[in-house]
Order: structure tokens, then sequence, then C-alpha cells
């Protein structure tokens, strides 16, 4: 019931995947089994899928297998044959990966097969896939049977040589700067009797770092990067290293262990590729496995897992393929891996890499990580089994493997799917001032003399969010309205708004909230004006006295509440302009006004006499709709800009606003 509501929300998030394409996940129709043949002392096993479909013009299609034998023992030959060493019945399910291949992936067959005493036995045959697993770490490795297709599944294989009786693995997955929610963890094998433990936080596992001195890593990506790390910890140092390693992750995922010292046990472990993942197609995502054996220092092994649409052994990956804007203060590093396979009958002699970045990236900076087939660099133009690289102009990166032997996928003699694969990773660094634009880049692959195959498109990107924005400024009529209004005066502003981080060359929304001051004076003379105005004497007598004119001031004062939107558009680096609305209330704070009248004595002596009264407050304004335009000088993406901003309203009509400004 689970899974089919997960895949019902597979086909409804392929609707909303915001900016993405479309994800598509075909089902295949064809009636997938397995044959069973019982030979003397084993079984052999032999898949019955529907044809290939090759890509027209592409590679030749073939698939890869990983058969779950179902007592704890895997394969990924083709056609295996398994001895079992205990009589029984056991469930047989074979996962396949079709690669260069134009139809939908195979469903996953199952069988039983059951054992009888006469096919049991503890004279087992070669098991070729434990013999080739632990490549990279001798105690502790993962393995995955495929890389991860958003709306498909994966397996991953976790292999252990315990070196006690007793211990925990933890695998973490869903990093949280990558994509945290991108893998669910949907079944695990207990084939050992694994002891499947719930999700615990981080501060509930600080306790078994409390004895940890030493720990190693490893780290593969099929294949084996040859990367081995050895480190020691004093005091509270492991502490520190473990909760930053499991804080970097999203999913913790524990379970115990029993066996004998050194006697292998393998778990499977499958995990389901949410759509999420399509937004970061073409990155690489790391899967961290730490087996900590009872009493001993844990082993850490790092899988590097590329996010494809497709199942293409040749690909291109970046990581990070996600980056923040807002912490661009100095060159970013990107890890590129580039990953080919020969999928001929012969060896292939002489692979090139011709890999094309954009110019935000310094090519000068190309640093060499890893490779395999593994070889030193070229001394001379003559030397072979080495390789050589070029940087051409601006954009391009040349590699060049001189003289190796990669076998290939057909030969008939390959029992290790790996060996057929090759790989470089690299650094290279960007420029210091980038813009918010994706990084895409590309590598045509050269096999001896064939065609080039061009690998997908490996874009990093900027991740998606919110600038806050803070101003103060002064405001001013642009123009003062008519005499039956008054005289504008100048106020103070200061306001917040949220933008998205501006991207590059889009239009985007931005929202704000101002406060501003504003006031209004109204001064009227009349001079031929003619009265009696009761007033007290010294003595404080009232009596009357005349006057022959009258001056009359009213001086407002009021806060403005705004609420602009507005779309914006960043015309360069430092120029960005943006044209909207805002919607207005006007709150009266004072509202003063003074009477001045020229007084006549008896003796015709004129003198004046100023009267203040406090007048009740205005209501609060109607709302007021008053278009805007807008301009900014300075660092358009983020940092400081000054701004000059315009709006008109019936009521005020032209009003500007001057400002400073920073995006956050």
């Amino acid at each position: 019931m689970k899974r089919a509501l997960y895949y019902l929300l597979v086909a409804f998030y392929s609707h909303i995947a915001l900016g993405q394409d479309t994800l598509v996940v075909r089902q295949d129709t064809f009636p997938s089994s397995i044959q069973t043949e019982y030979l003397t002392n084993s079984v052999k096993f032999t898949p019955v899928i529907r044809p290939l479909v090759p890509i027209p013009g592409g590679r030749q299609a073939y698939y890869t297998y990983l058969w779950d034998f179902g007592d704890g023992q895997f394969s990924t030959q083709e056609s295996p044959e398994h001895q079992y060493e205990e009589p029984g019945e056991y469930d047989v399910s074979l996962y396949i990966v079709n690669n260069y291949d134009n139809g939908p992936r195979p469903k996953k067959p199952k069988t039983k097969v059951k054992v009888e005493s006469k096919l049991a036995g503890t004279d087992k045959l070669p098991n070729i896939f434990e013999r080739n697993f632990f490549k990279s770490n001798e105690v502790f490795q993962l393995f995955k049977n495929a890389n991860a297709v958003p709306g498909e599944d994966m397996s991953l294989i976790v292999g252990v040589k315990p070196s006690a009786a007793k211990g925990k693995i933890l695998l973490l997955t869903n990093e949280k700067l990558i994509n945290p929610n991108g893998f669910i963890v949907a079944d695990q094998s207990r084939y050992h009797n694994e002891n499947i433990l719930p999700m615990e936080r981080k501060k509930e596992l600080e306790s078994l770092w409390a004895n940890v001195t030493h720990t190693s890593i490893t780290q593969s990506g099929s294949p084996d990067y040859g990367i081995r790390e050895e480190l020691d910890f004093r005091g509270d140092e492991a502490a520190r290293f473990f909760n930053n390693l499991l804080d970097e992750y999203n999913t913790v995922t524990q379970y115990e262990i029993e066996g004998d010292v050194g006697d292998s046990q393998f778990s499977i472990i499958n995990l389901d590729i949410t759509p999420e993942m399509l937004a970061d197609t073409n990155a690489i995502v790391t899967v961290t496995g730490i087996y900590l054996a009872e009493g001993g220092n844990p082993v850490i092994h790092k899988l590097d897992v590329p996010i494809i649409k497709s199942h293409d052994p040749n690909k291109m990956s970046v990581r990070p393929a996600l980056m923040d804007y807002r912490l661009q203060f100095k060159k970013k590093t990107l890890t590129y891996k580039v990953q080919f396979q020969n999928d001929g009958e012969g060896d292939a002699k002489n692979i090139r890499l011709e890999m094309f970045f954009p110019n935000q990236v310094d090519v000068n900076t190309f640093r060499l990580l890893n490779l395999y087939p593994q070889c030193d660099t070229c001394l001379t133009n003559q030397d072979l089994g080495c390789y050589t690289y070029q940087i051409k102009d601006d954009d391009k990166i040349i590699f060049h493997f001189r003289g190796i032997a990669l076998p290939g996928t057909a030969s008939p003699t390959i029992t290790d799917q790996d060996s057929t694969k090759g790989f470089i990773r690299f650094t290279l660094k960007s420029h210091k001032k980038l813009q918010n634009k994706s990084l895409p880049s590309y590598t045509n692959i050269y096999f001896d003399k064939n065609d080039p195959i061009r690998t997908n498109t490996s874009t990093a990107r900027f991740r998606p969010g919110l600038s806050p924005i803070i101003t103060l400024g002064l405001n001013a009529p642009a123009k003062h309205p008519n005499d039956e209004i008054g005289k504008l005066t100048k106020g103070l502003t200061i306001g917040v708004g949220l933008a998205p981080i501006a991207p590059y060359k889009k239009p985007y929304w931005q929202v704000e909230l101002y406060a501003s001051t504003f006031g209004v004076d109204y001064a009227t003379s009349f001079f031929d004006r003619k009265g009696e105005i009761q007033l007290p004497n010294e003595r404080g007598d009232l009596m009357y006295y005349g006057y022959s004119g009258l001056d009359s001031l009213a001086t407002k004062k009021y806060l403005s509440l705004q609420v602009p939107v507005q779309i914006r558009y960043n015309i360069s680096r430092y120029i960005s302009a943006g044209i909207g609305a805002l919607v207005k209330t006007n709150i009266n704070l004072q509202n003063d006004q003074q009477a001045t009248y020229h007084l006549i004595n008896a003796g015709g002596e004129r003198t004046e006499h100023t009267v203040n009264r406090n007048v009740e407050k205005e209501k609060i304004s109607p709302l007021l709709l008053a278009p805007l335009m807008d301009l900014n000088i300075g660092r358009a993406y983020l940092g400081p800009a000054f701004g000059i901003r315009y709006h008109f309203d019936k009521t005020y009509k032209s009003n500007l606003n001057f400002y400073l400004m920073w995006r956050l």
C-alpha cells in the first residue's frame, strides 16, 4: 500500500515540479521472469527480460544485474550459479538496470527456489561479487547497483567484515545542503539477523563517540577513487567530528549486527528516489556509511551517487550542484567528475575527454584529484600508459589517456563491470565575482578513433532564496499640488522588503513595507479683513480689540504606511529598474492651527496677537493606489545601492523618494 501511494505521488509531483522538466516514469509491461536450473550442487539462474531497444545512432545497449539469492549472497553476473549452504526455500530477486536503452527499466522479477539437502553444502563456489567487493576498504564498504534516477529506485549493498562479534552500522542519506528529501529508505534485508533500530537524534548518538580515538575514511563512486584518510582524535575531537558529519544529513538509518570476526556479511537496502531529485539532475550526492565495532574505532565509507535522467554510463557531474549566492565572498571550488565506460569487445587504448565550461569558471585553476585507470602524467610525447591535459582558450580542457587498456563490457572474460569504467575527478575555481546564473558544462568523449559521445550537461546552480532588504531615505514632493492642498514638506522614510535573490537577466518580484513621514503647511493672509476679537488686557479683563488683517497658518504631520509591490529587472551588475504600484494610507499625527491678528489700539498703534488652536486629528485616510517607477544604482544583486523612486497619487500628486538600501 505504501509503495502504491508513493508512485501515485510521483505522478502527481510531475505536474507541480516548478521550473523543472516534467517527470515521466515509464512502466515496463514485459512479463520479466527468472528461469532456474538445478545442477549437481548448485542452482543456475537465467533472466527472461524484454529485448533492449537501442537509441537510434547511440551506443550499444546492455543490461547490468544485481542478483539477491535470498540467503545474504549476491552476484552481478548475467546468469550466475549459486550454491546454498542450508536446505530450505529461498526468495530470489533480480535488480536490472538498462544502459543506453530507449525502453523503460525492466520490472524486478522474483522467484522461489526449494533447495534440498543434496544441493546444499559448505564447499561453496567462488563468489566473484564478494571477491571484488572490498576494493576501497577491507573492512566496510557500500555498493550501488544504479545511479539515482528520479521516480525509480536503487539498491545499496552494505558489506562488512566484522572486527568484533557485535557492532553497529549507520547509513547517512539526504544531505541537507543538496537534497534533504531525495531518498526514502523503503526496506532492508535481515539475512544476518540485523536488528534495525529506530532513528535517533544527533544528541542521542553522542555516546557512540565517547571512546573513539581513530577513524579511517574511504570513498568510491563506482569505480573506487583510491582515497583513504586516517584521522586521530584527542579529547572531545571525535565527538565534534562525528556530530558535524551527522549534522550534514537529514536521515540517519542504523542497525546492529552480530557475526564471526572476519566473516563477510552483506545487507541490501532499497532506496526510493523521490521526484525532488529532479531539481539536482547531473549533480552528485554522497551516501555515507559508518561501521562501529563494539569496543573499537569506526570505519567510514562514502559513496558518491550521480543524479541522472537516464542510465548512461558516460556522464559528467558536479558538486556542489546548488550553491548559496548570498555567501559569495570568495572564489567557489567546484568538484567535477567525468565518468566513461568502454562498451565494446576489445580494449580502449586512447580516451580523450574534451570538457567545456562556462566563462564564470576559471579553467586555469584545474587540479586533478584522482583518476581511473590509474596512471602517471606523460613526460614526453612518446610515453604510453599515462595521461596529459591542456587548457584551450578560456573554456576548454582536453584530458587524454594515452596507451591504456580499458576492457569493454562485451568482452567474454569480464567478471567485474567496474573494470570497464574510467573517470577523472578534478576541481575548478570560479571567478570571484559571479553573476547569479547557472554554470553548465559538458564533455565530448572520444574512444580511440570512434565518433565522440557527448555527455549530459552538468549544471551548477545557485540555490533559490529570499533576500531581505533594508532601506532608509528622504521623501520629497516632485511638484507641489495646487494651493487648496497646501505645501508638502520633506520627511524621512524607513522600510523593509523581501525579494528573491536577484536572478540573472530575469524579471523578479519585490514587496516592501514602508513608513514615511511628511507634512502639509497651509498659509493664508487676509490683509483687508476687519473685525473685532475679545482678548484679556493687562489686568486680565476681557476687552474687544479691532483688527485690520488676519494671517492663518495650519501645520499637519502625517505618517504614511505604504506597501509597494513591483516587478524588477537587473539591467547590469550595477543598475536595476522596477515598475509597479503601492497601496498607502495616511495617519494624521499632528493638526495645529495658528491665527495672527493685526490689532489697532485706541492710539492708532498697530500690534500683532497670535492665537494657537489644537484641532481634532483627522481620521485615517482611505487607501490610496499609486503607480511607481524605481531605479537602483549600486550593487544590483546583493549589497548596498542608491535608489530613486517616483510615485503619483491623485491627492498629493507627484512624489519622490531618495534612499539608501542594502540587499542582504
